[in-house]
């Protein structure tokens, strides 16, 4: 299964020391040249020890790609302009994004589109965590990761935890 994913969803995972969670659900991470520098940069040891890992691999989308995703009136960030990009060109099977506006422009154009949350869901039906709820607190507080309360009780229904 082909996994294309942004620089945060991997820097968050990193921070709370969970980012073995993608690959024990997906194996192998591809991310563009821009994540990789964006987690190489970071301030975090955690963060930049990502690439090292050894099953995330680094590829760059083609121009084609690119101008694919560059679409009038919708601003993204270079980052997830090249994410969706790369998840077109290798017709990923998912693609790891949490930004609303660009996990709109990648739907639009039919990939399929998880979220932090989503794999933090699919862990807990794998059985790789025992809870939910504690990792999103986790996320929250360790990481910085912002969420609305009614997502968050959205998802807590959904897992089961309420």
């Amino acid at each position: 299964m082909i996994l294309v994913s942004d620089a945060s969803s991997l820097s968050s995972l990193a921070l709370i020391d969970h980012l073995w969670l993608l690959e024990s659900i997906y194996g192998t991470v591809i991310i563009s040249e821009v994540a990789a520098s964006d987690l190489t940069t970071a301030k975090n040891a955690r963060v930049q020890a990502v690439l090292a890992s050894g099953w995330v691999h680094v590829q760059a989308p083609t121009e084609l790609a690119i101008a694919e995703v560059m679409q009038p009136g919708k601003q993204l960030d270079w980052g997830d302009t090249h994410a969706i990009a790369l998840a077109l060109q290798l017709k990923a099977e998912e693609l790891l994004m949490n930004e609303r506006r660009s996990r709109q422009v990648a739907q639009g154009l039919e990939l399929s589109v998880i979220g932090i949350f989503g794999v933090i869901i699919l862990a807990k039906k794998r059985g790789l965590i025992p809870s939910v709820r504690r990792l999103m607190d986790t996320l929250v507080e360790q990481a910085g990761f912002r969420i609305s309360h009614r997502l968050y009780q959205k998802i807590l229904r959904f897992a089961d935890e309420i």
